[in-house]
């Protein structure tokens, strides 16, 4: 889904604007549904879930960003945001 050598740059630009920690998680998950009534097909869905979520934790601050781009450049731009969240400090989640 990402390659790994984009996850560990990411991760990397994260911890350089100062995150002492730095997380991803990648979902890409695929979905059909099928409601019957005695037999016969009611409603057919389907649908698909694609995002990635970026946590960073810089002292007692943590900042988090999501994004549905997994490109290295929509996954960059998510840990800046979250990055970014984290360094404003204060403490908690931001």
């Amino acid at each position: 889904m990402v390659e790994q050598g984009v996850i560990e740059r990411v991760l990397g630009a994260a911890l350089r604007t100062g995150g002492e920690f730095a997380e991803v998680f990648a979902e890409d998950r695929r979905g059909t549904a099928a409601v019957l009534d005695d037999g016969r097909v009611e409603n057919l869905a389907s649908g698909r879930e694609r995002g990635a979520g970026i946590r960073v934790v810089a002292g007692d601050t943590t900042g988090f960003a999501h994004t549905s781009d997994l490109s290295e450049e929509g996954l960059r731009a998510a840990a800046a945001a979250a990055a970014a969240a984290a360094q404003r400090g204060g403490g908690g989640v931001r």
